[in-house]
């Protein structure tokens, strides 16, 4: 019976020795297969996420703009007249762009004038104001097809009150252009024909009306009307009135250091006083 019970058990033993030697060959090729997968597993997330970021960053600097000035300039004695310069008109300002600003006109030395020369972007266009319906007026020289000289195309924006800060919006393609004032979409036309390429400055012109321009921007395409609208509520205050930061510089200047030295704030050892002929007499006490 001893020799039937040993025959017997040889089987599960081996049986249960060889399923513990797999079960700890399979653990350690395991534990052996994870070290080697750990760099591949971190240098793919690592890619993953500088990929993710690139992305983000391409993400956002398109909705950037290629040029931002935001100022404030003044518009009756600027120190520099070119709000957009010449190579970024050149690179920037083409077949298809987007040009936004902020403007507040306080005064016009002739409120009777017909149309006062603000902008002037020399062989494309012209801005002018009206200040008596209180409107903008732009004059574009479009090309021409013939010897005839063309004449030149007038598009007036309504509602541009004096002494408000308003954002002002051109988006161009090709012969269409879109006007809007505050981020709403005010008026669009077709040309006749295209304008000139743009390869002169933008600039102010001098002594024409009183008032800022500040936050000028530009695109290289054109800015689709929600684009302008959110453009406007990211640019503008709760007054609608330009972000350009905190005042920091103004805070600093209305401080005042007290002289340690004359508390009193008499010291000049003897006060000035006027003859009785400069006394001031007056019936009320």
């Amino acid at each position: 019976m001893s020799g039937t019970g040993f025959t017997l058990g040889m089987p599960d033993k081996a049986t249960a020795f060889f399923g513990l030697a797999k079960e700890t060959v399979g653990s350690f090729a395991t534990q052996s297969g994870m070290s080697y997968m750990l760099p591949i597993i971190g240098v793919a997330v690592a890619i993953t996420l500088i990929v993710l970021v690139v992305f983000v960053t391409m993400q956002v600097n398109v909705g950037r703009p290629k040029s931002e000035k935001k100022g404030p300039i003044d518009l009756f004695r600027p120190t520099s007249p070119v709000i957009i310069d010449r190579p970024t008109a050149r690179a920037v300002l083409q077949n298809s762009y987007t040009l936004t600003y902020y403007i507040r006109i306080d005064a016009v030395p002739d409120m009777r004038a017909t149309a006062t020369p603000v902008f002037m972007w020399p062989g494309i266009w012209n801005m002018n104001y009206i200040p008596s319906s209180q409107e903008l007026e732009w004059e574009f020289f479009i090309k021409k097809d013939s010897t005839d000289p063309a004449k030149p195309k007038k598009i007036k924006v309504p509602n541009i009150p004096i002494q408000k800060w308003m954002q002002i919006a051109i988006t161009f393609e090709g012969r269409t252009a879109d006007f809007y004032s505050n981020g709403q979409l005010i008026e669009s036309i077709t040309l006749d024909n295209m304008t000139q390429a743009g390869n002169a400055s933008i600039t102010i012109v001098p002594e024409g009306v009183m008032g800022q321009v500040a936050y000028i921007q530009a695109w290289p395409r054109r800015l689709t009307i929600s684009e302008i609208a959110a453009n406007y509520t990211d640019t503008s205050d709760s007054q609608g009135r330009p972000f350009l930061g905190p005042d920091l510089v103004g805070a600093i200047k209305n401080i005042s250091v007290p002289n340690l030295f004359c508390p009193s704030g008499n010291c000049a050892g003897s006060s000035p006083t006027a003859s009785e002929s400069q006394t001031w007499e007056f019936p009320y006490s």
